[in-house]
């Protein structure tokens, strides 16, 4: 845990691990109500190896893995830096509209944030939930999910804040932004949110403005 991924094989890492599939885990973070679990895989994951050392704020000096064999993807991992320089809204029109089918759009569990995010951005592509806002985070990140990033759902959000140890008083010492939308619906005119500023997750209307930051399993 807290080691970092090089993805393309450039020697720089993309992404901190914060899930370990071949471990798995439970645990709380903050004021949510529910226990987020990290399932376990016994067999079948990908082998790694251990390229170099990197340090980034996020968890410091850590060892940098690479994969040698094909499998299933072990980790979870957080990217290393935001997703454009501002907040985004999460779907500014949909307000008006309405999110009527959003319990069944979107989940809250960890492992649901990928498809989740498939399914929001084939909503949005569609305008299910109202006209298309160039400055949505659905807009902001297709190309990224195309090359399998995607937005955490809140239970995994609240895994990589407790399994790293994010707090109110270091999370912005370890470069990160202080409230973050994830890929989980709410209501029908909002979604989950974690403020790591304050210690909590929350929901937020959908045409506020949060910050963006990206996810993969590898």
């Amino acid at each position: 845990m807290g080691k970092y991924i090089d993805i393309n094989g450039d020697g720089i890492p993309e992404g901190v691990i914060f899930a370990d599939l071949a471990v798995g885990g439970e645990g709380q973070w903050g004021n949510f109500k529910e226990k987020y679990k990290i399932p376990t895989i016994e067999d079948g994951l990908k082998d790694y190896i251990v390229i170099g050392e990197y340090n980034d704020q996020i968890n410091g000096k850590q060892e940098v893995l690479a994969p040698i064999l094909d499998g299933i993807d072990r980790f979870y991992i957080m990217a290393l830096n935001d997703v454009g320089k501002d907040e985004h809204y999460w779907y500014n029109k949909a307000t008006f509209k309405g999110m009527i089918d959003y319990e069944e759009t979107t989940l809250e569990t960890f492992g649901s944030g990928k498809q989740n995010t498939l399914n929001m951005i084939k909503k949005w592509n569609k305008e299910d939930y109202g006209a298309q806002d160039s400055d949505d985070m659905w807009s902001l990140i297709q190309e990224q999910v195309n090359d399998g990033w995607f937005i955490l759902s809140v239970d995994e959000w609240a895994a990589f804040a407790g399994q790293l140890g994010i707090t109110k008083s270091n999370y912005s010492s370890k470069g990160l932004s202080g409230w973050y939308w994830s890929s989980s619906q709410y209501g029908t005119n909002s979604a989950f949110s974690i403020y790591l500023n304050n210690g909590y997750v929350d929901n937020y209307g959908v045409n506020g403005t949060h910050c963006v930051r990206l996810a993969a399993t590898f």
